[in-house]
């Protein structure tokens, strides 16, 4: 009786909603004892664009969409203590649940960014706004000074989920896709999501592997669906059904936002961003700078289109050729397992050169700004050279 209840809820929220896949993992869990947030954005509006503010008290880094020309509503980032948020939507704190333009967990995550240095200064942030909160969000937030948490955030207040609890979780990461656990878990979605990325991140925590670059690569493109089991990586046909896996036919950006030990400078704390589709873009690292700058294939225009955003979708293009009725459902296995591997060997590049330069700088325990801005230079050559014929 319990298993075909599962089943149904699980077969409820794949044929609804645009969501989102995230996960908080604590210092104690990964190799070398920086924590991580990881958010796979799914979203209808399909495209990000990244923004550098200054206004707060911290200034920060901050994920938002193009047509939020006054950069009201962040939906991730980290600012210059150290501090980093996101979130994923929830559907079963609220009765009656809170429409989509009335919720306010955009502008609570600037405000965030803009005042919070600690998990505990957002937890009076929290306390301090009156209610109805207007949220309806599973927070996810890291701090420098090794803070790690989920915030399941409803009308009336929140409900804490500490990673540096053994308690709650024994191998110090917790996953949120589309409910929370303080819910009603008949209401919830992203279930299926969920048991993929559980068993992820479960066979990695055993190996010690839960790295940025493992959320990147085998998260954020994982190819096998939660309850089905379907394995894209050895499917025969030309096309599949593509619902609910991880990376979805709605996912805009992955972020995944490498925190610092509390003996280091908060400013080396790193957002490895994946702007577009994840089977369509790679990743490429951002820092807090005195120019306030991104590579220039980062860099909105004055229409706010990112040279990125838009050579993923380009590619999305190709992933998912069918234009007509429900082609979105659909994807191009034989396209997606030509490409994958090469935004693979593209971004190993890339991280490679990361990882070397930041471990100069944590061994000095600060950003050399003019390797920073060599690297973001680099990184638009190389982008152009590697990247691009992908397009072709």
């Amino acid at each position: 009786m319990k298993k075909t209840y599962l089943i149904t809820i699980l077969l409820f929220s794949i044929s609804i909603g645009y969501s989102c896949t995230t996960a908080v993992v604590s210092g104690k869990a990964t190799p070398d004892g920086r924590p991580i947030l990881y958010k796979n954005r799914d979203t209808n509006t399909l495209h990000s664009r990244l923004v550098y503010l200054t206004s707060g008290k911290y200034s920060f880094i901050g994920m938002t969409n193009p047509n939020d020309l006054e950069n009201k509503n962040i939906l991730n980032g980290h600012n210059s203590a150290g501090f980093a948020i996101m979130n994923s939507d929830s559907y079963n704190i609220n009765y009656p649940e809170i429409k989509e333009d009335q919720r306010r967990d955009g502008e609570i995550m600037r405000l965030a960014l803009e005042s919070c240095s600690t998990l505990e200064d957002f937890e009076k942030l929290l306390n301090s706004l009156s209610k109805p909160l207007r949220l309806s969000s599973n927070f996810g937030v890291i701090d420098a000074h090794g803070g790690a948490a989920y915030y399941e955030t409803g009308n009336l207040g929140f409900v804490k989920y500490d990673a540096n609890n053994p308690d709650i979780a024994p191998f110090g990461y917790i996953i949120r896709t589309n409910y929370s656990f303080s819910g009603k878990p008949e209401d919830g979605k992203g279930y299926s999501r969920y048991l993929q990325a559980q068993e992820l991140l479960y066979s990695a925590s055993l190996t010690n592997s839960l790295t940025p670059k493992f959320f990147l690569q085998d998260v954020s493109r994982s190819l096998v669906h939660g309850l089905t089991k379907i394995d894209l990586n050895k499917y025969n046909e030309q096309f599949s059904a593509f619902r609910d896996f991880i990376p979805r036919y709605f996912t805009a950006s992955v972020v995944t936002i490498q925190g610092v030990k509390p003996t280091e400078s908060p400013s080396l704390t790193t957002s490895w961003t994946i702007l577009g589709t994840s089977l369509g873009s790679v990743t490429i690292p951002l820092w807090l700078n005195s120019n306030k700058t991104f590579p220039k294939v980062l860099t909105s225009d004055s229409k706010q289109v990112t040279p990125m955003d838009e050579w993923a979708s380009a590619i999305k293009k190709k992933l998912f050729p069918i234009q007509k009725g429900e082609g979105s459902d659909y994807i191009h296995v034989p396209t997606l397992l030509v490409i994958k591997p090469k935004l693979i060997s593209i971004e190993n590049e890339i991280i490679q050169r990361c990882e070397l330069i930041l471990n100069e700088w944590r061994n000095k325990d600060k950003i050399n700004e003019k390797e920073l801005t060599n690297f973001y230079s680099w990184i638009d050559t190389y982008i152009h050279e590697k990247y691009l014929p992908l397009l072709k």
